[in-house]
Formats: structure tokens, sequence, C-alpha cells
């Protein structure tokens, strides 16, 4: 499987060097075909210098939740802004894009989120700076198309924004998705980056979408794919931490490696790889998605202890149905956000739209490296979602979210006055979520 990967990978760098070669050569106009920049109400066009006209969309996402738990044990019901976040994105040329994105939240680990610059020529483009690694059918997939409070557990073992170079291309007719790239290795922080010696990241990921352009509308929305990552790591770069939907934003988790584990402190690690499959479909006003992402972390080396590798997996598979006749649509290889039919309109009656999701998620962590008495850590979680989607207007959502989580082993939750200790092993959360976007 090792070598599987590093084949992988050095072919993904292979071919995006070919491909940066190739645009040396094409002159300007081959790489400007197909590339207007979308139309938009926030859309404007400048013109900064004589015959330089720049068009800029500012578009943005504003989400605050209230979320609350069944059980004494937990006392942390609460709002909170889950996002604020403000997009900029500049077409300096119909073939040439700046994009620039920040999040005004404080507890985030970076505030610069996809700041970037995209060179386009025909279905093909050469980003680089600072955004998403391609790895994940939900994690590629935008904030407004998810129609869950939150993203699977799996979602945790995926990978994450970093620095780095990469190549998308749109091949066989929109048959064929691919998007490869080489990141810096240390995490989703551009403020800091490791002192000590690291390899880059390679990340690619594919989907196929064989019946895109056939006749038969049940098997046209289908598509599958895989993703793969491959890092040479230091132990500053180990911090695997995986939570529930009623945990993001708090500091609590379901699984928990860090550098300091059971057997005592880290005095190495060799490498980390992922690999993922996905498959996806919808037809009419249904649409189905699922997904397995395995984590693995090898040559983990204690202080008088023979070196172990770590092995985290999860899968999940969901359903979104629009009972108000909406139709959910895989494009470019994620789901895309749906518009209503008729949007929400007192005085017509218009209703908008209600989408129904639905989702199983499990999470396998890897016993070995679980401290007992420490109670952050399970070997096993189970978690059942049911959300409703009121669309109003595309850009404005209601969501109501039920999950329910079953744990395989205690977790410490808070230590009481009295020196007692309060666990839990499964959570009960409801979140409702307020969200506009634009």
């Amino acid at each position: 499987m090792k070598r599987l990967i590093q084949m992988l990978s050095a072919c993904c760098l292979r071919l995006m060097a070919l491909i940066i070669a190739a645009i040396t050569i094409f002159p300007l106009p081959a790489l400007s075909m197909d590339n207007s920049p979308p139309s938009s109400s926030t859309t404007i066009t400048i013109q900064p210098l004589p015959l330089q006209d720049l068009t800029v969309g500012l578009g943005g996402i504003f989400q605050t939740d209230y979320r609350m738990y069944t059980g004494d044990e937990r006392a942390d019901d609460q709002f909170h802004i889950r996002r604020a976040q403000l997009e900029l994105t500049t077409w300096v040329r119909n073939w040439l894009k700046l994009n620039m994105e920040y999040e005004f939240k404080n507890n985030t680990n970076d505030h610069l989120m996809d700041t970037y610059a995209e060179i386009f020529f025909n279905s093909n483009s050469i980003r680089i700076g600072n955004f998403k690694k391609p790895f994940s059918l939900q994690f590629m997939t935008e904030d407004d198309a998810v129609y869950f409070a939150e993203r699977s557990m799996g979602t945790y073992l995926s990978a994450d924004r970093d620095v780095g170079l990469m190549l998308r291309s749109d091949l066989l007719n929109n048959r064929l998705f691919c998007s490869a790239g080489v990141f810096n290795a240390d995490g989703d922080d551009t403020n800091s980056g490791s002192d000590e010696e690291d390899t880059p990241e390679t990340v690619a990921r594919f989907v196929l979408a064989p019946f895109a352009d056939g006749s038969s509308a049940w098997l046209r929305q289908f598509q599958f794919g895989g993703s793969a990552t491959y890092a040479k790591i230091n132990i500053s770069d180990l911090n695997v931490t995986v939570k529930t939907s009623g945990m993001v934003d708090t500091s609590r988790n379901i699984y928990v490696l860090t550098h300091n584990t059971k057997f005592g402190v880290l005095q190495d690690v060799d490498d980390r790889r992922r690999m993922g499959l996905e498959t996806a479909w919808a037809f009419h006003s249904l649409a189905i998605q699922s997904e397995y992402i395995a984590l693995t972390l090898t040559g983990l080396k204690p202080a008088g202890v023979p070196a172990n590798d770590a092995n985290l997996s999860s899968w999940y598979v969901s359903a979104l149905y629009f009972p108000t006749g909406e139709t959910p649509k895989f494009q470019s290889g994620t789901l895309q956000p749906v518009k209503p039919i008729r949007e929400f309109n007192p005085e017509t009656g218009a209703f908008g739209a209600l989408g129904i999701a639905a989702r199983y998620d499990h999470f396998h962590g890897d016993p070995d490296w679980i401290t007992p008495d420490a109670y952050v850590s399970v070997r096993k979680a189970d978690g059942y979602s049911l959300a409703l989607n009121w669309i109003l207007l595309p850009m404005h959502r209601i969501i109501l979210d039920y999950t329910y989580t079953d744990f395989s082993d205690p977790i410490r939750v808070r230590v009481n006055p009295d020196g007692s200790v309060d666990y839990i092993d499964n959570e009960n959360a409801i979140t409702a979520r307020y969200s506009i976007s634009f």
C-alpha cells in the first residue's frame, strides 16, 4: 500500500510538471478559452488602469447556532457563531483569478481561509496559495451544500487546508474530475510552521461520472471516486482529534492522539497516509452519498517501546430528499447548493424549499493508543442524524438537526465542585441554525 501511494504521488508530481511547462508554451488566447467569470448580483467591474478591467465578486457566509443537549451531565447549552466569513474574488483576466477569504471567528486555528491565485486553461487550472486539499466528497463540498449541522466524524480523519500547489482537470467531456497537488504537511495554519525537517504532502482525488452525458436519467447523476494522501511527518505534525456533531467548537473529543501517549512521549514518527473511497447518486428529488476514510500513522515510537502503527477509520451513508420538488445535483465531483423552485414570499404564500436529510455515521479508533483511565477516547462511535432544511431563498436557510451518538466507552465531561466526575456514554445534540450566504 505504501509503495502504491508513493508511485501515485510521483505520477501526480510529473503530471503537474508537464502541465506547468505547457502553460509557458500555450499562447494566452488559449488559456482564456471558456473561462468567463460567473455572473452574480454581487459582481462589479472596476477599471484601475486604462484598458484593464477587473471583475470583482463579493461573497460570504454567516451561520449562528443554538445547540442543546439532553441529559443532566451536559450543562453547556448555548448560542454560538459557527461561521462568519467574507470572500473577495477578483478576475484579473478571464483566465486569471485571485481569491481571498477571511474567517472573523476568534476560536479558529487560522483566520485565512481559501486565499489563492488560479490560472485556467481550457478545462484545466493550476491553483497556488492556501486552500482545501483535494480529499473526500464531504470535505470538498461547500458549506452551503451540506444539509446537516456538521459533516460526519470522518472529516476529522480527512485532509485540511494548507499552503500548496494544485492541478485540477475536467476530462472525458466532464465525466472524469481529477485534482492533485503538493502541500505543507503541518496542518491548517498559515501563520506558523514547524522548524523540523518536513516533506511536502502529496494529495490526489479523482471522481468518475461514467453516465454524465447518457440518455438514462437514472444513471446520469451517478459518480464514484477515491482520494489518497502521503507525507513524511515529524512529531509536531501529530495531532488527531475526532469530534461528534455536538462537540464542534468545544474542547471535547471522542478520540485524541498526540505526541503524548499512554506509552509516554513519542520520540519519532514515520509517515501519514490517508485513503478514501466515495460514491454518490441523485435522481429527481433524492440524493444519496457514502464514503469510507482511513487514516494510518506509521512508526509511532515511544521511548523504550517498539514502534507501532495507529489505524483509524470512519464511514457514513446519507440521504437527502426534497418533498417540495427540488432536484439536488452533483457537479464537478461535489454536491451543489439547491435553489428553491418557489422562493419564500409571504405575499404570494410561496414557502421555499424543504429538504429532509438522514445519515448513519460510524467511527473506529485504534484501541492500542487509548489511555484507559483518561476517559477522552473511545474505540467506536455510532451516530444517527436527522436534519430538516428550510431554504427560504438560495442564500437564506434554517436547519434543525438532531444527532444521537453512541459511544463504546465512557467520556469524562466535567468534574463537579464536590470532586465527583460526570461521564457520558452517548450524546443527544439538537442544533438550530440560521444561515445566510451570498
